[in-house]
């Protein structure tokens, strides 16, 4: 290749992430004063109209009641191959006295959280965003805006704050079912008693843990649900453009819950 396409490939490159990397900070500030937005609203009990309670409320039923059942029967899993791995390498170090703490660092400060993410993702994310899409695309929401309904209060807003209820309410079931899980798995394994076991758990668990679980959960979920509703909103053009919203805002809702789960440990743990 002569030098004239190497550089011309060199600028091309340099283009290209150039338009990325614009493109992703305009959407960080966008997002940032969406949820600015959101919270204003949410904080002003005018806001809270009939309409705008009943999707608070189908987002919770939807979000999080029906992923209830999921999130139990994930709690179990994890709680069950979280012990029996800690207690086999917790009794080769001969430190078994340490299962409690370990369990208590594993599911409270990592597990909850991400599960109560990945749950939330999985189940509302795309939903959310092929919503905002299809109304933006089919012109829905330029009717709303024509009959003076501010979008970010009528959908924006309980969708976010649906999204975080849930998570908290996802991650404290999660919790409980990991040790109720954790539990068995002692009784089966038969060498270390619930009480002590349980001691231990309660003994370990601090107040960064408390804010590192809600925060990592309640404020991840909250960004997740307005990036999602950012996505749908800034489709334009034909259906076409419903799956490629459905795209950007999955994987910035996974670089959101990651974003806030690094800032969280630093800030807690550090």
């Amino acid at each position: 290749m002569s030098v004239g396409g190497v550089t011309g490939v060199f600028f091309s490159c340099a283009g290209y992430l150039k338009r990325i990397v614009t493109s992703s900070l305009r959407g960080f500030f966008e997002v940032a004063a969406i949820s600015s937005e959101c919270v204003a609203f949410a904080i002003r009990p005018a806001s809270w109209r009939k309409p705008v309670r009943s999707r608070l409320a189908r987002q919770i039923l939807f979000g999080g009641v029906e992923s209830v059942p999921f999130t139990v029967f994930a709690g179990v899993v994890i709680g069950v191959v979280i012990t029996l791995n800690s207690y086999k390498w917790l009794d080769f170090t001969g430190r078994i006295d340490f299962l409690g703490p370990a369990l208590s660092v594993l599911v409270i400060r990592e597990a909850a959280p991400a599960f109560a993410c990945i749950i939330l993702i999985a189940a509302s994310a795309s939903a959310i965003t092929t919503e905002m899409a299809t109304m933006r695309v089919t012109g829905e929401i330029d009717l709303l805006e024509s009959q003076g309904i501010n979008s970010i209060q009528f959908l924006v807003m309980p969708r976010a704050i649906g999204l975080a209820i849930s998570a908290t309410g996802l991650a404290a079931v999660f919790v409980a079912s990991a040790f109720a899980s954790s539990i068995l798995a002692i009784l089966l394994i038969g060498r270390i008693s619930a009480g002590p076991f349980f001691d231990s758990v309660f003994a370990a668990v601090v107040p960064a843990d408390c804010i590192n679980l809600l925060g990592r959960s309640t404020l991840a979920a909250f960004l997740i649900g307005v990036i999602c509703c950012y996505d749908g909103l800034a489709a334009a053009g034909s259906a076409t453009a419903i799956p490629r919203a459905v795209t950007r805002a999955m994987l910035g809702s996974v670089a959101a819950a990651l974003l806030i789960s690094s800032t969280f440990a630093l800030l807690t743990y550090l």
